[in-house]
Formats: C-alpha cells, structure tokens, sequence
C-alpha cells in the first residue's frame, strides 16, 4: 500500500492511498495539519513501528476506510456503481471499527506519546508544555505494563522516523507529495 501525505496549501494537506486489491481512497482535507510533521503521518509512523493492525493505516490496509477516508472519484464507474462501491466501503470500515478493539485506542494513545515526546526536545519550556507532558504521564499511567514496553521498544526507530521524515516533509512544495510504503515506512 502507498500512502501519498500531499501538501495541498500553505496550511494544508491530504491523502491519498491506493491499494492493490481496493480501490484508492482520499482524505482532503486531512485534520492536523503541522509544518514538522502532519497528524496523520505520526499515525502512520507509529502504527507502522509498533506492528498495529487495527489502527487507521492497518484497517485501510485490509480493506477498510477507518472512517475518515473515501473513495477516489472513478469517472469509469457509473453513478451506481460508485455509490454501490462507496456503501460497500464504508460498511467493511465500520465493521472493522467495530472490531478494532484496544488496538485502534493504542494507536491513539502511542501517537500521542510520541508526538509530545518529539516535539518537546527541540521547543522552549512553557506552561503548555508543562500541562501536555502532565497528560503524557496520565496517558502512559493508563497503558498496561505490555503496552509500554512495546511503546518503549519502538521509541528509537520511532524518533529515527519523525527525525527523518519531518525533514523530507519540511522540504515539500505545495502541490507534492511525501510518499510512503505500508508498513515498511520507506519513501517510496
């Protein structure tokens, strides 16, 4: 699966990802957009390195929408069978939301993580940052002792990730696009 994070304005980005045996979806525009680096592509690098299978990139990769995405437009496909093609997708990614059980609340919590995690190494000392690793500690309290060493296991490759592909994202021109490999991370 490719994963196409496309910075589409100033202040803006989507999505797209196509798959070999679904059809390609989108998100744009996509929610959290940040000039280091895009909340969705923090999902991705997380998800990617802790082996989720039920977080947002895991449930496209097996068919689904994780209800945010939608169908690309397919001008091949009559108007029936786009809506036909559309109400089958997003019935496979509700079912898979449904399903997606601790994994998918992981992913949610990991990202969080994370992202604080990274950003607080290179920015100033301030009450927000002060409060936001206030709620990191909450969060990590909340995780089992399982989920955080496999948290903690990641974390090098994950810094390694943010390091590496918030340079690559920073680099971008509005209109191109920073394209990944499910679930290897690789620019492809």
């Amino acid at each position: 699966m490719k994963v196409h994070f496309i910075r589409s304005g100033e202040r803006r980005y989507s999505i797209q990802i196509e798959r070999r045996d679904a059809p390609t979806l989108i998100m744009d525009p996509a929610p959290g957009y940040d000039p280091d680096i895009p909340h969705d592509m923090v999902h991705f690098i997380v998800e990617a390195a802790l082996g989720l299978k039920s977080g947002v990139f895991g449930q496209i990769a097996a068919g689904g929408d994780a209800g945010s995405f939608r169908l690309e437009r397919d001008d091949r496909l009559s108007a029936k069978d786009r809506q036909r093609a559309a109400r089958k997708q997003g019935e496979k990614g509700a079912k898979q939301l449904k399903a997606q059980g601790r994994e998918g609340e992981l992913s949610e919590l990991a990202a969080f993580l994370f992202d604080i995690g990274w950003r607080i190494r290179s920015r100033p000392d301030s009450a927000a940052q002060r409060a936001a690793l206030a709620e990191a500690d909450r969060v990590r309290a909340s995780l089992s002792q399982a989920e955080r060493a496999r948290i903690n296991a990641a974390e090098p490759r994950i810094i390694a990730d943010f390091d590496r592909l918030s340079i690559a994202w920073r680099a971008l021109n509005v209109g191109e696009a920073l394209v990944l490999d499910w679930p290897s991370g690789k620019i492809g």
